[in-house]
């Protein structure tokens, strides 16, 4: 009896078998993973570049490894640079060495009025603070290189890991009579995880410290992004990432800001990818969406987390956080944007023109007929300036930060951009357009009609052009073409002209469509 039940149990387990092998036989195969090898790193001395073990390989949207394996195997103990990478993806390190994060386009050509003329100021270097300790430092720092000024002949300069890997560090040493990036390997696990796509925390360790510190340039990019709540930004605190919206392709990414020269031909994703506009907004707002960017109603201010510099001043020195000197900086929270019409281009001050009162480093292009109504962060520095050639100097940052002497880093920054200055320098008030994209709250913070609409609203409707003119046909506005009769609301007043009567823009104001 027990046999048989034996022999039955038998049968149905083979039955199981063959109909598991069935299914299985269908589905597509799997190779089998590698086994996870964990070892010690060679001990080498500080000088060596062995760093660590194998990473991890993570892919995009996991929050784990990928079936947890090991990959790499024996390829990143010697990581220096690109040339590492090279033998097996030597396709990308190309397509990266061309694109803007490693040649550094973006700035050159233009004043920046956080640092002065970039080439003059490239190159990593150790940076002695106040108190005598060395600091990592130089404009390097925040670029994908190794600290060899790029060129199309060093590809291998650049460092994959710095955007591959969060869990990545370096740091400087001095190789020759020169400083170079190398990895530290003091800083990071024995083993790494290597992201398939730049993580935040990535994005953000040169993003988030552009300027010199933290939310310095942009206004709306600080650390607090990294691990954000809804209320920080609505976006990353529900779990996105950069590159969900600054799409890539071949390492070129979309978006660039107002001051990058360079384009690399890369759409961002579109609000509407993810949201349905005619769902969520009455009427009166959807009629606002072909002249008004979705960041002007839902970004009423910037800087909430961590405040921003929004007025640099060259004639003086002060001592920052780090020990380091910098220009005296006035910094703001909270802070209201500007606004202006923006078509995607941008203007630019071109190094050596002669520079007017207030003259303007780089802004938005476009108006009231061909571009949409973004808030911006308009940012004040008080640059050098040559009196004979009117031209905004450069500033050799390596002498300010360390020494605080403002007079010899300007003279040093004029001498090496070939400036004589034979009547000494003076200072100039510059601004720059830097548009705000992030760190969005919540929808029901958004800014509700009287914010802009009211008579002491932030927008000013005057310098956008929308001032409806005085006259017409030399008579008063509205009565050239009405008698005299009750003004209704503005809503019904502007739809019954623009919609149901087509009226042109022109017919009211100083432009048309």
């Amino acid at each position: 009896m027990q046999r048989k039940q034996h022999a039955g149990v038998a049968l149905i387990i083979m039955g199981v078998l063959v109909v598991a092998a069935a299914v299985f036989s269908s589905l597509p195969a799997v190779a089998a993973q590698p086994t996870p090898q964990v070892s010690t790193p060679t001990q080498r001395d500080a000088n060596d570049t062995v760093l660590f073990l194998p990473a991890v390989y993570k892919q995009s949207g996991t929050s784990e490894a990928t079936l947890g394996f090991v990959a790499h195997e024996g390829m990143l103990l010697d990581y220096t640079n690109a040339s590492t990478c090279q033998e097996c993806h030597s396709a990308e390190v190309h397509s990266f060495a061309t694109s803007n994060h490693y040649q550094w386009k973006g700035k050159l050509g233009s004043i920046n009025d956080f640092c002065g003329y970039p080439d003059i100021n490239h190159g990593p270097a150790k940076l002695t603070t106040v108190s005598g300790t060395l600091v990592d430092g130089g404009c390097a720092a925040c670029h994908a290189g190794m600290g060899e000024k790029p060129t199309d002949s060093n590809p291998f300069n650049a460092d994959c890991l710095i955007c591959h890997s969060s869990e990545y560090r370096r740091t400087e040493v001095k190789v020759g009579d020169v400083w170079r990036f190398v990895p530290d390997r003091a800083k990071m696990p024995a083993t790494i995880t290597i992201d398939e796509e730049p993580s935040r925390y990535s994005c953000l360790t040169c993003h988030a410290y552009a300027g010199g510190g933290c939310n310095n340039k942009r206004g709306d990019m600080s650390d607090a992004l990294v691990t954000p709540s809804a209320e920080v930004d609505v976006h990353m605190g529900n779990g996105m990432s950069c590159v969900d919206c600054h799409l890539t392709d071949d390492h070129r990414i979309a978006g660039r800001g107002v001051d990058l020269r360079i384009d690399e031909g890369v759409t961002m994703r579109p609000c509407t990818d993810c949201h349905t506009p005619a769902a969520d907004h009455e009427p009166a707002i959807l009629s606002h969406l072909d002249k008004v960017a979705c960041q002007t109603c839902h970004i009423p201010e910037f800087a909430r987390s961590v405040s921003t510099d929004m007025l640099r001043d060259y004639r003086a020195a002060e001592v920052n956080a780090k020990g380091l000197y910098e220009p005296v900086i006035t910094r703001g929270s909270n802070v209201i944007p500007a606004y202006a019409f923006w078509n995607g281009g941008s203007g630019f001050y071109n190094f050596g023109e002669p520079a007017v009162a207030g003259q303007a480093l780089a802004w938005p292009l476009g108006n009231i007929m061909d571009g949409l109504l973004y808030p911006f962060k308009l940012h004040t520095a008080i640059l050098p300036q040559d009196p004979v050639s009117g031209a905004i100097l450069p500033v050799k940052s390596k002498i300010l930060f360390e020494t605080g002497n403002m007079d010899l880093a300007i003279l040093t920054g004029a001498a090496e951009a070939g400036f004589t200055l034979t009547e000494g320098y003076t200072f100039t008030q510059t601004t720059r357009w830097m548009g705000i994209f992030h760190e969005m709250p919540p929808a029901d913070q958004a800014l509700d009609c009287v914010a802009c609409h009211e008579a002491t609203g932030r927008i000013d409707f005057s310098a956008l052009g929308y001032d409806p003119k005085l006259t017409r046909d030399n008579q008063p506005l509205c009565i050239s073409c009405h008698e005299r009769e009750d003004q209704p609301d503005f809503y019904a007043l502007h739809a019954n002209h623009v919609q149901e009567q087509q009226v042109a823009c022109s017919e009211c104001h100083e432009f048309t469509r």
